[in-house]
């Protein structure tokens, strides 16, 4: 199989494709312990390689890379040995080498989240100062409901800071 992206098939696999793969984490000092990490979010895949291409026909594919770049829409990247990613074409760079009669390229696609469920990977967080139960409710994207269920408070609003607030 070689790499496709939209109706873009490369006429031979590029030399290297790396994924990278990542997140956000929020780290916060906890009264009386140690810091407190959370995973907050998950990054969207970058698919970045390079490659060469020969001949006559280099200057065209650069040329048909370089207009589905101008694209706002997404679309579909098959990737050898990857199961596909629907993804934004977001970077095309080439330069020519003469001694070769080729073009060295480099590309990146950054994975469309807009059709991800949004994960929530942590189950508890830490009250910050001053912080009630609304304003960590709103903060993690839950309900106040649940946090009181969850947790032994006798009143939304006494929590005292750097307390571990269960949140699922």
């Amino acid at each position: 199989m070689r790499l496709k992206y939209k109706n873009f098939e490369f006429p031979a696999n590029p030399a290297s494709i790396e994924f990278l793969s990542s997140s956000n984490c929020c780290s916060k000092p906890v009264f009386d312990e140690n810091s407190a990490v959370e995973n907050i979010s998950v990054n969207p895949v970058k698919i970045t390689g390079e490659g060469e291409f020969f001949a006559d026909s280099a200057q065209e594919y650069c040329s048909y890379l370089q207009n589905l770049l101008k694209s706002k829409k997404s679309g579909w990247l098959f990737v050898p040995s990857a199961p596909p990613v629907k993804a934004y074409f977001t970077e095309f760079k080439f330069s020519k080498n003469t001694k070769r009669n080729s073009i060295l390229y480099f590309f990146e696609f950054t994975e469309d989240c807009s059709g991800r469920k949004a994960e929530r990977l942590f189950k508890y967080t830490y009250a910050e100062k001053n912080e009630n139960a609304f304003e960590i409710a709103n903060r993690c994207d839950v309900s106040v409901n649940e946090i009181m269920r969850l947790n032994d408070f006798k009143s939304p609003f006494d929590i005292p800071q750097g307390s571990r607030v269960a949140i699922r």
